[in-house]
């Protein structure tokens, strides 16, 4: 009887796992009125902010694109002492608390650093800027982009790398001929994960750069106004956007890369 019941209970337990992640997403979508959530949305401050993390989100993202893939394609394919510390070093931002990646982020460019005073006296603050919101960002998100693209690159047969290196090609072609397109939906999962997360980033962005304001700072500084009745409304719009906006990365990504 027992055994009978092992393939049902197995469905069970992954149906509240879903159940549990979409639940308050969803009433949190559906639970405002439209005229509340277009009402709140219309403060020229939260617009402010949310445009604020829309832009920074981007140029992390982009960064993380422009560092972590290549960063995931050398750990692929090389060998050295002390790789798995390494990896492993590259993983705390994930499981760090997020202030606590902000303190470190403090600790090397705030304004009484060394880095921190150069680029402040060049006119250039690293933090209570754009330029703090993108470092937080960065930090705290760029794991995700070595992780997903390590774990596509690890799926490129490799007699096709051979296959490269015999033709001739050298490490850039094979990067970009071979890595690349093969490990395209692996590579645009972490950019989704990336610009979804940097947008929401928190913690270390409250340490470098409580203004400008980023979205999570205003809701923050509402919240503590307003309590959370008073969010809803905010937040059910950026479940939304953001629903549309990784939906869309993840159908129409991997079309538009088959087709470059």
């Amino acid at each position: 009887m027992l055994k009978g019941l092992r393939t049902p209970a197995l469905y069970a337990l992954g149906a509240v796992s879903v159940a549990y992640a979409l639940w308050p997403m969803v009433r949190l979508a559906l639970g405002a009125p439209p005229g509340a959530v277009m009402e709140a949305w219309r403060e020229p401050e939260l617009l402010q902010a949310a445009v604020t993390s829309l832009v920074s989100a981007s140029i992390s993202t982009a960064l993380s694109v422009t560092l972590g893939v290549p960063a995931a394609y050398l750990l692929i394919r090389f060998r050295f002492p002390g790789k798995w510390l390494l990896e492993t070093l590259l993983l705390l931002p994930l499981v760090l608390p997020p202030i606590v990646g902000g303190v470190a982020l403090m600790d090397v460019f705030g304004p009484y650093t060394a880095i921190g005073g150069f680029a402040a006296a060049h006119n250039f603050p690293l933090t209570l800027s754009m330029a703090g919101i993108v470092l937080a960002q960065l930090y705290i998100t760029s794991p995700f982009l070595v992780l997903t693209s390590r774990a596509g690159f690890a799926e490129v047969p490799k007699d096709l790398h051979e296959a490269f290196r015999l033709e001739g090609a050298d490490g850039w072609t094979t990067f970009w001929r071979l890595y690349v397109p093969l490990s395209a939906g692996s590579i645009l999962a972490g950019v989704a994960l990336t610009f979804a997360r940097a947008f929401g980033e928190f913690g270390a962005t409250m340490l470098m750069a409580y203004h400008p304001y980023s979205l999570p700072v205003y809701i923050w500084v509402q919240f503590t106004a307003g309590g959370v009745p008073s969010m809803v409304p905010i937040a059910s719009g950026i479940v939304i956007a953001l629903a549309v906006v990784v939906g869309a990365v993840r159908l129409l990504g991997p079309r538009l890369v088959r087709r470059g």
